[in-house]
């Protein structure tokens, strides 16, 4: 029994993602997300960064979210993945609002932003409107009392379901490190994107936003 006891105390803590109430801070200008800069010429931020927080399994809050492709049918989906790189000595892409959307810093011209794929709603790199939403901050209320964080959906939901993927070399030879597949959860049908088939998750977290 002792033995028992010990190779159980030994295991990852799961804890149930905590019951919240998303409150929308706005989604048309970068003023409420963190490290918002107050100039009149521009509409953005310093760096930033988004990472897995308040997780079903403890071991990944605070890995952050970086690019990866996916493979999608006959091509590949850029998307945003958990990377299990968390040491700052590896190289990091980082993120800007930027006129009231995310965007990936080093590139402005390439949004980021929500497949409205109900089923697979990834954070995509470089959509276009038509098939993704763009995404907003929230901060989370636990009956009544307000938490601390900014957090990263649409349409009310700030629940990601998280997949893992094995590292892989694609067809054209460019190899991917191992990562966890991310969506956002909750979202309703889009007449327009009809639900494709996915991975269901293996667990459920929040994304944060933080200055970096």
């Amino acid at each position: 029994m002792k033995t028992t006891l010990l190779s159980l105390a030994a295991l990852p803590l799961a804890l149930a993602v905590p019951k919240v109430t998303p409150i929308p801070l706005g989604s048309t200008t970068c003023v409420h997300w963190p490290s918002w800069i107050p100039t009149r010429d521009a509409d953005t931020t310093g760096s930033l960064m988004f990472s897995v927080s308040s997780a079903d399994d403890t071991a990944v809050n605070n890995l952050p979210a970086q690019p990866f492709s996916l493979p999608w049918g006959s091509s590949t989906r850029n998307l945003l993945g958990i990377t299990l790189l968390a040491s700052r000595s590896f190289a990091k892409a980082y993120y800007r609002c930027q006129n009231g959307r995310p965007t990936v810093l080093s590139n402005p011209d390439e949004p980021i932003a929500i497949a409205k794929d109900a089923n697979n709603a990834h954070l995509l790199i470089a959509a276009n409107d038509a098939t993704a939403y763009k995404p907003e901050i929230y901060s989370h209320e636990i009956e009544g009392v307000k938490q601390d964080g900014v957090f990263l959906g649409a349409l009310n939901h700030t629940t990601w379901g998280f997949h893992y993927h094995e590292a892989t070399c694609g067809a054209d030879g460019k190899a991917n490190s191992a990562f966890y597949e991310v969506k956002l959860l909750g979202l309703p049908v889009d007449p327009d994107n009809e639900p494709t088939a996915g991975y269901p998750p293996q667990f459920e977290g929040f994304l944060k936003v933080d200055a970096w």
